[in-house]
Formats: structure tokens, C-alpha cells, sequence
């Protein structure tokens, strides 16, 4: 398997390197146990821990939060901490987009717990990583770091696993039910608590299978509700709809506090420290620091990144991992990544890349999906009512087609907002997107036809699809059959038709300007009659001369014909006396 060149490291200890565009995967032979010789209930436990998933950073792991960051947010987690089992919500949910830097703060919130002896056991999902992207090791795990921290639980659980070697062959409710939580009731009772017990969960929408998120939502949820323990729970992910689903039964939602990270919190300050320390750090240390000028990069450029971020640490961090990279120069990097420079077979998205292609192998109408994304990008008019008129659809299908885009599409009062702006520079990058690009001169081809051919009232919109559209034989004949005067709601803005008619001017379909003169000859006669004014504003940007010689020509033989008509043609004969009175002695007779 190939991955063009990038460097990203994922799974336990390295389980695979992707590196200079090469895929290396080891697969290490695990040790056999056998639960029916276990005779010692720790190494029995010991044997079904997942290290990795509580374990200090791995690789392809989210690091802790750089210093002097996410203060506020860190101090908010820990204010509920340190009072949550005096209140109503003794759960907290931490959620945010894909790339919001949900991890790192969990890790923060671990090191936090720490220094003040709390306890706290705590599981990271990972979906690389098979030995902790599913529910199977989550109690063995939790049950582990309970024993190291509160060592009495020791003569509790594992004379348990002792007698039923199979317990980690039982459901995900038993196994909580029979080691953990009947465990620290028992020893709650014996001898309380002095401190809150903190479970924290993060990434649980890494486990595998929804059902199995909900399940350990629930679980937990349930024991908790209970308040027999001072116990109290952090979850971190995503806002999956299935998440959302299981965080709003009743039982969950009267105990829960949701810490949504998409509110302020600081990020984009937080953002910009943590820039502002990294370019300082790779100037002092970078072998080619010598060359680079202290005053690089320039506060614009910081702001730029920040604005790219979008409140998502993913973007800067991978930003910043690219234009480090000891063999290349950090200036000339950070140019290839706002696309001054060619990027040849550097790949300075990869991490960030293989994040949005994970996300959207989850859609299920991909081609319904990528239509709306589209319209949205490309018109810049996000808004569902005209997604709605291009697409033939109601806000509900946009609704249901956008549900698995949560963690980095939100689309609320009726209009789609990137939650990541550099998403559609992914999906507009063929070489980024893969299978998911989309491709503005066919999207905008479509778009184009579709507008005219309903006759859309928005002559704006209209030229934007045109001036992107891949001109077409479909599009030609379309336009070709397109009269801007008959449509007279296009016709109030003059600068919106001298927009138009150099965007078809533009427009190369091989026709030598045929399609444009076309046009261009509807637009000056139609200004003719019914603007004359208008007509020298175009002329000076347009070759019109040819136009309104024929129309002054078509005028003055017009003028001829009248002219040149026979005296009896130009004004009817009079009837003559004679005539007149023979009429008029006929109708006397047919009186009488």
C-alpha cells in the first residue's frame, strides 16, 4: 500500500509507519493466554488490559495541551471536578469537532486529576489501534488502574476473577456491574471516599460499533445516577448523532453537563500562543535558522493560519508539524502550504487528509452529500433555500444527507457552516480528496444548466456557475437558447449584466465568439429600446460599434420603406362626390 510522501505515525507503539511514502504495518505475535489456567486473578486481569489506552502519549496520539493554552477551558472541567458530586450533573460531556483538540485536553484533565490525588482511570480510544478500538478491554483497563491507585480494591476485585476466570467473556454490564461497581460500593461503605473517583472516556466515537458507544454510555450513566459512589464521569467526542441520541435519554440528560468546544473558550488566542511559540522555537533551533529572518513570519500570515483553523487546533498542529521538519526549510514549507509554491511530492496535509477521508467513508449517499457540499462551496451561498432550488430538494433531505457530517459540517437556522475551512480546499484538491473531490467545471456545468433552465431569478448566481462551468456542448446549446431579455427580473441591474457578458466573453467553447456575440447582440438591443443611457457604459468595455451600426442601418431602411411608399399606399383616397351620393341615395332606398 502507498501513501504519497508525508509522515504519519498511528496505533500502539508504532503499530504502522507511513514514511516517505511508504506503508510499513507490524503485526506482533500476542502473547496466548488462556482464561481457564488462570490461577492468579491479577495476571489474569493484567492479560486483558489494553496498556496503550491509558498509558502516556502514543504514537498517532493527541499530546497534551501546549502550555499557556486551553486555560479556560481546562479550568472550567476542573471547577466541575472539584464540586460535581455536590450538584445535579455528575456527568460531563466534552464534545467538538473533528481536530478540536478534544484529546488533549482529556490528557491535560488526567495530569490535572493527578496533581491534586484524584483518582482518575481513564481509557483513549483509538480506531487504528485494534487493542483499544472496541469495548472488549475497557473494564479489565479501568478495573487495572483502580487496583494502582486504590490498592484495597485488590483484596476485593480479584478473588472475583479468581472464581470466574470467563468474566471478561460476559457483557459489558456484567463485567462493570460484578468488578467495578459493586467493588467501590462495597469499599464506599467500608471506608468512604474522601475525594471524587473520575472516569474519563475519551474518543467514543473511535469505539466500534454505535451500539457499543451507547452501551458504555448507558452502563456508566446508570451506576453513576445512582450517587451511591462519589463517582462521576467524563466523556470526549465527537457530536455524532448517535452520540447525541444516547446523551439524551432522560436518564443520562438529568446527570449531565454537555461542555460543547465549539463555544469560544479562547481557541483561536490559544491558537495563536501556540503558533507564535512554535515559529519561535523552530527559529532558534532549525539547522537553517541562520538563514531565516527574524521578523518571519509576519503577523498576517500568523492571523491567516489562525483564520484557516477554525477554532481546531488539527490544522496548526499539522501546520506546524510540516514546516519543521529539520531537512527542509521552514520558509519555503510554510509557502507550499498556502500554495505559493508547488508542493511536488511533499504531501503537507497527510495527517489532516487521511482525517477527512475517515470521515467521509462514513456517508452513506455520498453523491447526495457531495451535490449539497457543492452547491454550498461553490456559490458561496450556504444557505439550504438555495441548495433547495438547484438540487430539487426540502430542508429535511439536506437534514438527513448531512448527518454524518457533524463533526465537521454544522448546519443550523438553515444554512451549512465548515466547521474546518480547510475542508473545502480539501474536497476542491483532487490530489487531497481522492474519490471525494469535486470537481467545479462539472459541478458548476450543472448547476449552470439547471439555473437556466428553470429560469432562476439571480442573475449574480447565474454567472458565477458560468464563469467555473466547463464549457460544454450541453452548456453552449443551453445558453445559446438563453435570452437575458426575456427574462426581465435579470434586467434591473446594469452592473450584473455587464458582469454576465464578460463572464460569456470569457467562456472558450470553440466557437470563435460566435455564443458571445450572440449574446452580446441581445443585450445591446434589448438596451437599445429600453435603456439607452446604459448602452456608452457598455461600449466602453465591450465592442459594440458593429451592433449599433446595424441597428442605425436597420433603422434608416426602415425609415425608407415608409418614405418610399406610393402616395395611394401612404394615405387612402378620399371617395368622390358622386360615390358618396350614390351611397347615400342606396341607403335612403333600403329605409323605405
Amino acid at each position: 500500500m502507498q501513501q504519497t510522501g508525508g509522515i504519519f505515525q498511528a496505533g500502539p507503539s508504532g503499530n504502522f509507519l507511513i514514511h516517505g511514502g511508504e506503508f510499513v504495518q507490524h503485526n506482533h505475535a500476542p502473547n496466548v493466554h488462556n482464561c481457564y489456567d488462570a490461577d492468579d486473578g491479577f495476571k489474569h486481569l493484567q492479560a486483558h488490559v489494553a496498556p496503550t489506552a491509558y498509558a502516556s502519549q502514543q504514537d498517532g496520539d493527541a499530546p497534551k495541551c501546549h502550555p499557556n493554552t486551553r486555560t479556560a477551558i481546562l479550568s472550567a472541567i476542573m471547577e466541575w471536578v472539584l464540586v460535581a458530586t455536590m450538584g445535579l450533573q455528575w456527568i460531563l460531556w466534552v464534545n467538538g469537532a473533528a481536530g478540536a483538540g478534544k484529546s488533549a485536553i482529556a490528557r491535560s484533565v488526567v495530569d490535572l486529576c493527578l496533581q491534586r490525588e484524584i483518582v482518575v482511570v481513564r481509557f483513549f480510544f483509538f480506531r487504528t489501534d485494534p487493542t483499544r478500538n472496541s469495548n472488549k478491554p475497557v473494564v479489565a483497563t479501568l478495573a487495572y488502574q483502580l487496583i494502582q491507585s486504590i490498592p484495597a480494591l485488590d483484596s476485593i476485585m480479584t478473588p472475583k476473577i479468581r472464581s470466574n476466570p470467563l468474566i471478561f467473556q460476559e457483557s459489558l454490564e456484567t463485567q462493570f456491574k460484578v468488578l467495578i461497581f459493586e467493588s467501590l460500593r462495597q469499599l464506599h461503605e467500608e471506608s468512604p471516599f474522601a475525594k471524587p473517583v473520575v472516569f474519563l472516556v475519551d474518543g467514543v466515537d473511535e469505539c466500534a460499533g454505535y451500539e457499543n458507544q451507547a452501551n458504555l454510555i448507558h452502563t456508566i450513566a446508570e451506576f453513576v445516577a445512582e450517587k451511591s459512589v462519589p463517582l462521576i464521569a467524563i466523556f470526549s467526542s465527537r457530536t455524532e448523532l448517535q452520540l447525541q441520541m444516547a446523551f439524551n435519554i432522560p436518564k443520562v440528560d438529568g446527570i449531565l453537563r454537555r461542555l460543547p468546544l465549539d463555544t469560544d473558550y479562547r481557541a483561536a488566542e490559544d491558537i495563536r500562543i501556540f503558533l507564535d511559540d512554535s515559529f519561535s522555537k523552530i527559529k532558534t533551533t532549525h539547522p537553517f535558522r541562520s538563514s531565516i529572518d527574524p521578523a518571519w513570519p509576519a503577523p498576517p500570515l500568523v492571523q491567516e493560519i489562525v483564520n484557516k483553523s477554525s477554532n481546531q487546533f488539527v490544522y496548526a498542529s499539522v501546520v506546524v508539524k510540516f514546516i519543521s521538519s529539520p531537512r527542509l526549510h521552514p520558509v519555503r514549507q510554510l509557502d507550499i502550504v498556502r500554495g505559493l509554491r508547488p508542493a511536488g511530492e511533499l504531501t503537507p496535509f497527510a495527517q489532516l487528509d487521511a482525517l477527512y477521508r475517515h470521515i467521509f467513508s462514513q456517508i452513506q449517499d455520498i453523491t447526495h452529500v457531495t451535490a449539497i457540499l457543492a452547491v454550498a462551496i461553490l456559490s458561496n451561498i450556504p444557505e439550504h433555500w438555495h441548495i433547495c432550488e438547484i438540487l430539487d430538494v426540502v430542508d429535511d433531505d439536506i437534514d438527513i444527507a448531512l448527518a454524518d457530517l457533524t463533526s465537521v459540517v454544522s448546519h443550523e437556522d438553515t444554512r451549512i457552516t465548515f466547521l474546518h475551512a480547510s475542508l473545502p480546499d480539501f474536497l476542491l484538491d483532487q490530489s487531497r480528496a481522492q474519490k471525494y473531490y469535486i470537481d467545479k467545471g462539472v459541478w458548476c456545468e450543472q448547476f449552470a444548466v439547471t439555473f437556466m433552465s428553470k429560469s432562476l431569478r439571480n442573475l449574480h448566481m447565474l454567472t458565477v456557475y458560468l464563469g467555473l462551468a466547463k464549457c460544454t456542448p450541453r452548456l453552449r446549446e443551453t445558453l445559446y437558447r438563453f435570452h437575458l431579455p426575456d427574462h426581465p427580473y435579470y434586467l434591473d441591474d446594469f452592473s450584473e449584466i455587464l458582469y454576465y457578458i464578460t463572464t460569456v466573453h470569457h467562456m472558450d467553447f470553440g466557437d470563435e465568439g460566435e455564443l458571445y456575440r450572440h449574446h452580446l447582440n441581445l443585450i445591446v438591443r434589448h438596451m437599445d429600446k429600453h435603456d439607452p443611457d446604459a448602452i456608452q457604459h457598455l461600449g466602453e468595455r465591450h465592442e459594440i460599434a458593429w451592433i449599433l451600426a446595424d441597428i442605425s442601418n436597420e433603422k434608416k431602411a426602415a425609415d425608407r420603406e415608409k418614405t418610399d411608399l406610393p402616395v395611394e399606399e401612404k394615405t387612402p383616397k378620399k371617395a368622390s362626390f358622386s360615390v358618396r351620393s350614390k351611397s347615400r341615395l342606396a341607403r335612403f332606398l333600403r329605409k323605405q
